[in-house]
């Protein structure tokens, strides 16, 4: 059998040689003229992170666009986690701050603006069923996770939209939602095709929306049959925050599995590590795979017939954009995300292997949106294919709800559990040999 490195370059010169890459560097000035700036507004409204509105900083810069925020004293002083807004005046001088939603709303609609408002309810169209036009300014709102956008704001809106997901969290990090809106108009500004039904993430994906009263079983049911086919994502020497980030991206937009890479960094189980947890449970419900080798992780995507993918967030560097790109056509694909520092030993392993990358005018987004960026376009183009062509087979959902049942026995335990070494944190004594049973049934 060829090594690793001859699999590698083998299946990245196939790649590469398809008739479908020959737009894989795109002159660079002709990307990064998306066509948002000066028309597109980001609101944002009552917003109590600072990390959310470095992040949403970094994202609108990527795609022109400008944010306003609105932090309204009459919601502050009703709910209490909106009281812990930031002073906003002192860490971003340069956003407009609006102190109502009815202050904003009304000169947005004197600058002609159009307004979307981001809202689960049956009047909402799923941003892949949408026409953004290209021709006016638009306004994107977007509200607090927990609470949402206030009836004010949802009032004011000329449409009621929504990003479709297929996964048992059924949420997005504020800033993550921006970014996937973001990247749809400027893939719809710089295309001349109509908007799609989405089949893959709509709700009748996997049939009817599982009812609350349904038992946990058919639930891990429900979203294995949401599941995509073929699509894994490649963490190496990532970062505990980021990769809780990158999970709950990953659940969201129907990614099963998810591999992750030791060999620079100290390990640490996303199953169990704290910090990892903060991905809101993501991490429990994505499967996960770890490697202490980016080589034996490399072999064991080549045996699988995965073609690799390298994933570049830095928009000055060439590479093929996502939003042009047709990697939904893929039937095996792997997404591989390397740090900084092993940047250049992840390109040499995987040399010749196609890099793909998103415009921006020079700022690079947070890398967990971006990779949620990236995720939701090839699910996009995916699902325009049949079903067959992302949806696990019946012994992989299987796998997959054999994978959820062992999680939530270990997470919910009926008998007592074996103690462990007395050095361990408690989260890591629940779950106990979880590892090794989920080892035993293939993962």
């Amino acid at each position: 059998m060829s090594s690793p490195m001859h699999a590698s370059e083998a299946v990245a010169k196939q790649f590469q040689s398809s008739a479908r890459r020959k737009r894989r560097y795109a002159a660079m000035d002709d990307v990064h003229d998306l066509g948002l700036a000066g028309r597109v507004i980001v609101v944002v409204e009552n917003l109590c992170d600072l990390q959310n509105l470095e992040r949403l900083q970094r994202t609108c810069r990527a795609f022109g666009a400008e944010l306003r925020l609105v932090q309204d004293d009459g919601t502050r002083r009703q709910d209490s986690r909106c009281r812990k807004s930031l002073d906003l005046g002192g860490y971003a001088p340069s956003i407009r701050v609006f102190h109502t939603t009815t202050e904003c709303a009304k000169e947005l609609g004197a600058e002609g603006a159009r307004s979307f408002a981001t809202a689960l309810d049956k009047e909402s169209v799923s941003i892949y069923n949408l026409r953004f036009e290209r021709d006016r300014r638009l306004a994107l709102w977007f509200g607090q996770e927990k609470h949402g956008l206030s009836d004010a704001a949802i009032a004011a809106a000329d449409e009621r939209v929504y990003i479709p997901m297929a996964g048992m969290v059924q949420s997005l990090n504020v800033a993550v939602s921006a970014a996937v809106v973001l990247a749809e108009v400027a893939r719809q500004a710089r295309s001349e095709a109509a908007p799609i039904e989405s089949r893959v993430l709509s709700t009748s994906a996997g049939g009817d929306p599982v009812p609350k009263s349904a038992s946990r079983t058919e639930k891990f049911w429900s979203i294995a049959q949401k599941r995509q086919r073929g699509l894994v994502v490649v963490l190496e020497d990532p970062d505990r925050l980021d990769a809780a980030a990158i999970l709950r991206g990953c659940d969201a937009f129907g990614v099963a599995e998810v591999h992750f890479i030791f060999e620079s960094t100290k390990f640490f189980d996303p199953l169990a590590n704290r910090q990892v947890m903060k991905s809101e449970g993501s991490n429990l419900w994505v499967c996960s795979r770890v490697f202490y080798k980016a080589r034996d992780c490399l072999q064991h995507l080549n045996e699988r017939g995965f073609t690799p993918v390298l994933l570049n967030p830095d928009p000055r560097q060439p590479a093929e954009m996502a939003l042009q790109s047709d990697l939904g056509q893929e039937q095996k694909l792997a997404l591989w995300l390397c740090s900084p520092s092993t940047a250049s030993t992840a390109g040499e392993l995987l040399s010749g292997a196609c890099s793909i990358g998103l415009p921006g005018a020079g700022e690079a987004m947070a890398v967990s949106n971006f990779v949620s960026v990236i995720l939701a376009e090839v699910v996009r183009q995916r699902s325009k294919c049949p079903a067959s062509h992302w949806r696990l087979t019946p012994e992989e959902q299987l796998s997959y709800v054999n994978w959820c049942t062992a999680v939530h026995a270990k997470r919910h335990p009926s008998v007592q559990q074996p103690q462990l070494q007395e050095s361990m944190s408690p989260e890591y004594q629940r779950m106990g040999c979880l590892r090794a049973e989920l080892a035993r049934q293939g993962w």
